[in-house]
């Protein structure tokens, strides 16, 4: 009889504990996640009508941890460099494009996500990296907070990474043939590249040290130092004292312009006048 009661009760209880934890009248408390919607700011609204609205890309300046790369010490740029720098971008990046392709091409071509970074990325090798284009959807841009968007040099240099990048992604929507392209200066390349001086790597036909690192590197920073300032390329590719680096450089100018010309209808070097031209304007407005 004691043992029945026993099992008894505590059926009871058990029931009585299940009833309370499914009363309705319970209640978990307020939750502390902020679910408001963030306002947005005049920089918000001026960012949806010159990139969102017209290039169908997102511009992300405000701090994503899911955005960056969290093993590299990395900060946000500060609010009022985001839109001179985006200005900047617009001018000479973008509106050279529309202007010599139409506005539909670069709504098919571009990043559809432009990220901001204000600090340095910072390398082990103790070199740094400028800007990455990921998969043809994303750029990221650093060192925004050290950028003088009246400082021509500056502002050739920051164009000149997102150029570069930009050639990676035309790059995958129209390959160009690496292996011929190697050929112009095979067994030239090296991984550590960053051990080389500008100097000996024109001499052996490349336009910069980096551009040794791979073909698809050398190819992209063959158009990006025309693009940055074309009047600066031809007076320092004639500069070179070797005339094997002046050949082969002019060489890779050739198939570049070609590649420009057959696989999307762009005369690269009237391009370059353009990119030229909104530099000035921007640096002079």
């Amino acid at each position: 009889m004691k043992s029945t009661l026993k099992i008894f009760s505590l059926a009871c209880l058990l029931g009585t504990l299940g009833f309370a934890s499914c009363s309705k009248e319970d209640s978990l408390g307020e939750t502390r996640i902020d679910l408001t919607p963030e306002r947005k700011t005049e920089l918000d609204n001026w960012i949806d009508k010159n990139y969102l609205e017209t290039y169908n890309m997102q511009v992300f300046y405000r701090w994503d941890q899911y955005k960056v790369d969290m093993n590299r010490y990395l900060t946000p740029p500060r609010v009022d460099r985001v839109q001179p720098t985006l200005e900047v971008v617009k001018a000479i990046w973008l509106d050279s494009y529309e202007k010599i392709a139409g506005e539909m091409f670069v709504k098919e071509t571009a990043a559809k996500e432009l990220v901001l970074v204000g600090s340095v990325n910072s390398n082990t090798n103790g070199t740094v990296t400028l800007g990455v284009a990921e998969q043809g959807v994303r750029i990221s841009l650093f060192e925004l907070n050290k950028l003088d968007t009246k400082n021509r040099s500056q502002v050739e240099q920051f164009i000149h990474t997102i150029q570069h990048e930009y050639v990676h992604i035309l790059n995958m929507k129209w390959p160009f043939d690496e292996g011929a392209f190697l050929k112009i200066t095979p067994g030239s390349y090296r991984a550590d590249w960053q051990n080389a001086s500008n100097a000996e790597a024109n001499s052996l036909g490349f336009i910069s040290a980096y551009s040794r690192s791979a073909p698809g590197e050398d190819f992209a920073e063959m158009v990006a130092t025309m693009l940055q300032d074309v009047e600066k390329y031809n007076a320092m590719v004639d500069a070179i004292p070797s005339e094997f680096g002046r050949s082969k450089i002019r060489e890779k100018e050739a198939y570049a312009v070609s590649y420009y010309k057959n696989s999307m209808g762009i005369d690269l070097y009237e391009l370059c006048k353009i990119a030229k031209s909104q530099t000035d304007m921007v640096v002079n407005k």
